[in-house]
């Protein structure tokens, strides 16, 4: 008899584990709002870097906003227009061939608390070859996208070495 009764409080405790465990199964937290918009604005900065790579400047300024602001690494040059990094794009790609970017990263963007705010921080190296010489080259990259509630890129900036433009791999 006690085995009967120890067998069946061990199958009402097993059984009873069960169902905790089933209750944990189907409940899902819910995503952070901002995580969910940066999930959204990764895709469309990969979707803008894909029509660099494929040299398309049109394509490109699809992604961003018509006030789109360009802070590029170069000294003396920030807050440029949407027409200045459109034709500065355009001049890269005269002169470089086969560019890709290798080992992208992406992460959240933060806000002034730490806390992800929707914007994109991407890292990348950037290889390509000089169009006249046809020579590697190499350019390590940080930027940063800037979002608009509509989800098309505002503002981008970029951090990479400008002397890296010229150098060529041996």
């Amino acid at each position: 008899m006690k085995a009967v009764l120890l067998s069946l409080l061990l199958a009402g405790f097993l059984f009873s584990c069960e169902e905790k465990k089933e209750e944990t199964a189907m409940e899902t937290p819910k995503e952070d709002p901002a995580m969910e918009q940066f999930r959204t604005n990764v895709e469309t900065t990969k979707k803008m870097i894909d029509a660099f790579i494929e040299e398309d400047t049109t394509a490109m300024a699809m992604y961003v906003t018509d006030d789109f602001i360009w802070s590029p690494p170069s000294v003396g040059r920030d807050s440029l227009s949407r027409s200045e990094w459109i034709s500065s794009m355009q001049s890269f790609m005269d002169s470089y061939d086969e560019i890709t970017l290798t080992d992208p990263l992406f992460y959240a963007g933060l806000s002034e608390e730490q806390q992800p705010n929707g914007d994109v921080r991407a890292y990348g190296l950037w290889k390509s070859k000089f169009a006249e010489s046809g020579k590697d080259q190499m350019l390590k990259w940080y930027s940063v996208f800037f979002f608009n509630e509509e989800g098309k890129i505002a503002h981008q900036a970029e951090w990479y070495d400008t002397a890296d433009l010229s150098r060529e791999i041996e």
